[in-house]
C-alpha cells in the first residue's frame, strides 16, 4: 500500500503540445531550442518524422535542436500525429493544411479547447487573430445571469483568423509537464494518508489543465506553489496534500471539456466523496469518451460502487470505503493510471490487467 507520499515529481513533457511545438519549428526559418524535455516513448519516432520533412534534429539530454526547413517540404504530409476524433485535432489539421497550402484559415468555436496549436504560432510569429468575440464580457456575471432567466442565450465564441503565414521565426521554447501524469500524482496524494508532494513544471494553460479545479472541487487540497508565463505560456509548481473532506459535485459540460482525458482520475476521486457526483459530458465528446467511460463503469462495478452510466455522461455515489477486486485498464493508459490508485488505496491484491500501458506511455511513472 502506498503511505505517505513525499517529495518533489517531474513530469514527462506534455505530448501534444511538444508535437505542435517542433512540427512547427520544423517549418520555421532558423533553429529552435526545445529546453527541458522529458521524452516519452513516442518522441523519438516524432523526431525520425521531423527529419523526414526536412528538418534537422540534434536531440541532447533534455534538449532538441531543430534546424527547421522554411516551409520547403512537400504540401501533402501525414498527418496521422495530430490526431482525428476530436473538434480541436480536426481544427489543428485544417489549420496546418491552410499553413502548408498558404491559404487563409478561419474557424469560429464557442470553447477554446487545448489550442496549443494556435498558442504556438503566436509564438513563432505568425500573423493572428484569436479572441472572444466582440460584445462579450466575460467577467459579467450578473449579466449572463439575467440573460439566462430571460432565455437569452449568451455563450462564448472565439474567433480564430490566421491569414496566409509566409513564414516563422525560430524560437527557444520549453514545455511544460504532462497533465495527465501531473492529474495521476495528484489523486494519488490526495488519497494516500499523510502525503506531501510537489509536483513540478505542470502546463496550467485553461484549455488544458482544467483537471486541477475540478480535484479542488472534489475537496483535494492543490495549490499552486509557483507559477511562470513566458509568452502565451503558462506553468507551475503544484503542491498537493491528503485531502481532509471529499464531496460529491456535479461536473458540466464547461468543466470536463477541459480535462477529458482525466475523467478516470476525478471518477477515482469521487469513488471517495461523500454523496453524488455526475459527470455531464459535452454533446461533442460523448461518442469520444464512450469507451472510457464504459470502460470506467465496468472497473466501478466491480469494485461495488453504485453507479450509472448513460448516454452523456456517468454518475457515481462515493463510499468511505472500497474493497478491491480485479481491475481491467482495457488498454487506456489514462484509466491504468487512476485504477492503479484506486487498486492501491482500496487494497487489492491482484495486478491490473493491461496495467503494461502506462509503462509504455510514461515508463517508471506508476507509485508502488
Amino acid at each position: 500500500m502506498l503511505v505517505g507520499i513525499k517529495g518533489d515529481f517531474e513530469l514527462y513533457t506534455e505530448k501534444e503540445a511538444f508535437f505542435n511545438c517542433a512540427f512547427l519549428a520544423a517549418l520555421a526559418n532558423g533553429s529552435s531550442v526545445l529546453h527541458g524535455v522529458k521524452a516519452a516513448p513516442e518522441f523519438a519516432a516524432f523526431a525520425d518524422y521531423l527529419r523526414e520533412l526536412g528538418a534537422s534534429v540534434n536531440v541532447s539530454e533534455k534538449q532538441w535542436e531543430i534546424a527547421g526547413v522554411n516551409f520547403k517540404c512537400e504540401k501533402n504530409l501525414n498527418l496521422e500525429w495530430v490526431g482525428g476524433d476530436l473538434p480541436h485535432q480536426k481544427r489543428n489539421k485544417k489549420i496546418i493544411e491552410s499553413l502548408l497550402s498558404g491559404v487563409p484559415f478561419y474557424c469560429e468555436e464557442k470553447i477554446s479547447v487545448k489550442n496549443s496549436l494556435i498558442r504556438e504560432l503566436a509564438t513563432l510569429g505568425a500573423e493572428m487573430e484569436w479572441r472572444l468575440e466582440e460584445g462579450y464580457d466575460e467577467s459579467d456575471e450578473l449579466a449572463r445571469r439575467m440573460a439566462r432567466m430571460q432565455g437569452i442565450k449568451n455563450e462564448r465564441k472565439w474567433i480564430c483568423r490566421i491569414p496566409p503565414v509566409p513564414n516563422l521565426l525560430a524560437r527557444d521554447r520549453f514545455i511544460a509537464g504532462d497533465v495527465t501524469q501531473a492529474a495521476f500524482l495528484a489523486l494519488a496524494a490526495s488519497l494516500i494518508p499523510d502525503s506531501d508532494i510537489t509536483i513540478k513544471a505542470v502546463s496550467l494553460d485553461s484549455s488544458r489543465a482544467g483537471i486541477f479545479g475540478a480535484l479542488r472541487r472534489l475537496g483535494a487540497e492543490i495549490e499552486i506553489a509557483s507559477r511562470q508565463e513566458r509568452g502565451n505560456d503558462v506553468w507551475g509548481d503544484l503542491r498537493v496534500k491528503t485531502a481532509k473532506s471529499l464531496i460529491g459535485k456535479r461536473f458540466g459540460a464547461d468543466v470536463l471539456s477541459t480535462c477529458l482525458d482525466e475523467i478516470p482520475m476525478l471518477a477515482v476521486l469521487a469513488c471517495f466523496a461523500e454523496g453524488e457526483t455526475i459527470f455531464k459530458l459535452p454533446l461533442w465528446a460523448a461518442d469520444f469518451c464512450k469507451p472510457v467511460l464504459s470502460a470506467l463503469y465496468e472497473n466501478l462495478k466491480s469494485a461495488n460502487i453504485e453507479s450509472g452510466l448513460y448516454e452523456d455522461g456517468l454518475i457515481l455515489r462515493g463510499k468511505s470505503e472500497i474493497e478491491g477486486d480485479i481491475f481491467d485498464s482495457k488498454n487506456i493508459p489514462a484509466l491504468g493510471l487512476a485504477l492503479h490508485v484506486l487498486n492501491q488505496k482500496s487494497k487489492g491484491k491482484q495486478e491490473i490487467k493491461g496495467i503494461e500501458c502506462v509503462e509504455d506511455t510514461w515508463p517508471n511513472a506508476l507509485l508502488n
